[in-house]
C-alpha cells in the first residue's frame, strides 16, 4: 500500500509536532532558570574582562561554581522534566542523572585511560552539560519501570523497581546511550557549523526573520538543544546571537506602535511590551501588539533579518546559553561584541522606522484587551506541549 503525498505530509507534520511538544515539555519548566544561569555566566566573564577576578583564585573558583552549576548538572534537571513527560518515577530518573555525574565516574571518563565494565570496553564520555544521553536513559527507563510494575506485587513496587531500573539503565547508558549521545551531539554540532559556515549572513537573515514564527509554532524549542550542545562541544554558540535581531526588532516595532496610537491605554501596553523585549521577553510585544496589528510584525521580521544578518556576518557568539537581552550582554562579549551591539541597535531602530512609515490600523477605545496577552502566551505554550 503506497501513501499519497498528502498522507506523507500528514505523517511528517505529526512527527514534527511530537518532537516539538517533547522538546517544549522538557525545556519549558526551567527555561527562565537556564537564562538566569546564562546571566551569571556573563557577569563572571565581565568581571574577568575587567580584571576584578583572576583565574586560579579561590574567588574565581567559587564564582565559576555559581555560574556553571546549572549547565554542569543540567542532566539532572532534564531527568526530572523528561520523567514527567515519559511517566517515569522522577526521583529514580534524577538518581540516574546523579550517577552519571558522580565524581568517580567523571574521573575515569576524563583520565584518558581505557574504561571497562565487567570486561566490556566503554567509550569515554563526559556527561556534564550533556543532553542526549540522559534523555535516552530516561526514555528507556519508562519501559523497564512498566515491566517491573507488571511483575512485582503492589506492596513491593516502590521498593524494588528503582534499584532494578538503576542496575539495568546505568550499564546500558555507559555502554550504549553515552556513546550514541556523544556521537550524535558531535554530528549535530558539526552539521550546524557546516550550514553556518556556508553563509553566516544568510543564516542570520533566516533566523532573524523567521524566529517570531518559530516561537509562534514552537519550532524554536528545536534550536535550544543545539545551542546547548554547541556550548558543550565548542564552548561557544552562535544561534543565540542570531536571535538578538529578532528579539530587539519586536521591541522597536512595538515602540513605534506606541508612538502612533491615539489610544492611551494601548500606548501604555505597547511601551511596556517594548521595554520587556530589552530583557529578552518578546511575547507581550509579539502577541499583544505586533502580530495583532499584522504590519508591525512584518516590519519586525524584516528588521530582525537585517540585524541578525549583521551578527551572522561578523560571527557573533555567546560563551553560554542566554537569550539576548540587556542583562545577558556579557555572555556575548567574547567575540565581535561591538558588531553584536550594532546588530541589536540596527534591528530595534529599523523596526521602529519601518513601523512608523507604514500605515497601520489603530486600536479603538475599549478594545485594548480584546484578546488577553497572557492567554495567548499560555495557549501558545500549551500548543507546544500538548500533542
Amino acid at each position: 500500500m503506497e501513501w499519497t503525498n498528502s498522507e506523507r505530509k500528514n505523517v511528517f507534520i505529526r512527527g514534527l509536532n511530537k518532537v516539538i511538544s517533547l522538546l517544549s515539555a522538557i525545556f519549558l519548566p526551567f527555561i527562565n532558570l537556564m537564562v538566569s544561569a546564562g546571566i551569571l555566566k556573563g557577569i563572571l566573564a565581565l568581571l574577568l574582562a575587567n580584571g576584578l577576578v583572576t583565574e586560579g583564585t579561590s574567588t574565581f573558583s567559587i564564582l565559576n561554581g555559581i555560574s556553571d552549576a546549572f549547565f554542569y548538572f543540567i542532566p539532572i534537571f532534564l531527568a526530572y522534566t523528561a520523567a514527567k513527560r515519559f511517566e517515569v518515577e522522577p526521583f529514580t530518573a534524577m538518581l540516574i542523572g546523579c550517577i552519571m555525574l558522580h565524581p568517580s565516574i567523571n574521573q575515569i571518563m576524563s583520565s584518558g585511560e581505557e574504561v571497562t565494565l565487567f570486561g566490556i570496553s566503554i567509550k569515554a564520555v563526559t556527561y556534564s552539560a550533556s543532553v542526549i544521553p540522559i534523555l535516552l536513559a530516561v526514555y528507556c527507563t519508562k519501559y523497564i519501570q512498566k515491566f517491573c510494575y507488571k511483575i512485582i506485587p503492589e506492596t513491593f513496587k516502590g521498593l524494588f523497581t528503582p534499584p532494578i531500573c538503576i542496575i539495568i539503565i546505568i550499564p546500558l547508558t555507559l555502554i550504549v546511550f553515552g556513546p550514541i549521545g556523544s556521537i550524535a551531539g558531535g554530528w549535530i554540532a558539526k552539521g550546524y557549523e557546516w550550514i553556518y559556515s556556508l553563509s553566516p549572513l544568510i543564516a542570520g537573515i533566516f533566523i532573524g526573520a523567521l524566529q517570531p514564527f518559530m516561537v509562534i509554532f514552537g519550532l524554536h524549542w528545536g534550536l535550544f538543544p543545539i545551542a546547548l550542545n554547541n556550548v558543550a562541544v565548542y564552548s561557544y554558540d552562535t544561534i543565540m546571537a542570531l536571535f538578538g535581531g529578532a528579539i530587539f526588532a519586536q521591541g522597536g516595532a512595538a515602540l513605534a506602535v506606541a508612538v502612533k496610537t491615539k489610544n492611551a491605554k494601548f500606548r501604555s501596553q505597547a511601551i511596556s511590551a517594548s521595554l520587556t523585549t530589552l530583557f529578552g521577553i518578546t511575547e507581550p510585544a509579539m502577541f499583544g501588539v505586533n502580530l495583532r496589528l499584522k504590519r508591525p510584525m512584518v516590519c519586525a521580521c524584516v528588521a530582525g533579518g537585517i540585524g541578525s544578518a549583521i551578527a551572522g556576518f561578523f560571527g557573533c557568539r555567546a560563551i553560554s546559553f542566554a537569550l539576548p537581552a540587556l542583562t545577558t550582554l556579557p555572555v556575548f562579549m567574547s567575540y565581535a561584541f561591538v558588531p553584536f551591539l550594532i546588530s541589536l541597535l540596527t534591528a530595534f531602530v529599523l523596526a521602529f522606522v519601518f513601523t512608523m512609515v507604514v500605515k497601520i490600523p489603530d486600536v479603538a477605545e475599549g478594545q485594548e484587551e480584546a484578546e488577553d496577552v497572557n492567554s495567548i502566551i499560555m495557549n501558545t505554550e500549551k500548543a507546544g506541549i500538548e500533542e
